[in-house]
């Protein structure tokens, strides 16, 4: 049975989603002028996949919580082009990918506001 809340839980998902995916994309942006390096991004999880818990591949990692997921799927992406230094980072195709992200965040972010503030209507019958 869908509830109100499934919509607000979805919606938060997406937002916790374009939070990470902005933190990759800003350490690409920040490996800028790092020679041999190739950026990330994030790939969206996989409704139908069970969730990925962290690994350990070092002895001084941290384990993941039991039962912990990750938001995304990061990879390494493909079309981008190494220059000279063997730096793959290209500013504007980052600056874009970063502005197309946080315009989908803020739609999220005021999907989530205009529902809760629909809720409230409805809790306090119309008397805000």
């Amino acid at each position: 049975m869908k509830t109100p809340f499934d919509t607000i839980d979805q919606l938060a998902s997406q937002m916790t989603f374009h939070r990470e995916r902005h933190t990759v994309l800003a350490g690409n942006l920040a490996n800028l002028d790092t020679p041999g390096y190739q950026p990330l991004d994030l790939r969206p999880p996989d409704a139908a996949s069970k969730p990925v818990g962290l690994a350990a591949t070092e002895a001084g990692h941290l384990e993941a919580a039991p039962g912990a997921s990750r938001v995304g799927t990061p990879f390494a992406d493909p079309s981008a082009e190494p220059g000279t230094d063997g730096n793959a980072v290209n500013l504007e195709r980052e600056l874009a990918k970063v502005d197309a992200n946080r315009v989908r965040y803020t739609t999220a972010a005021e999907l989530v506001s205009r529902r809760l503030a629909l809720l409230r209507y409805a809790a306090t019958d119309g008397n805000s």
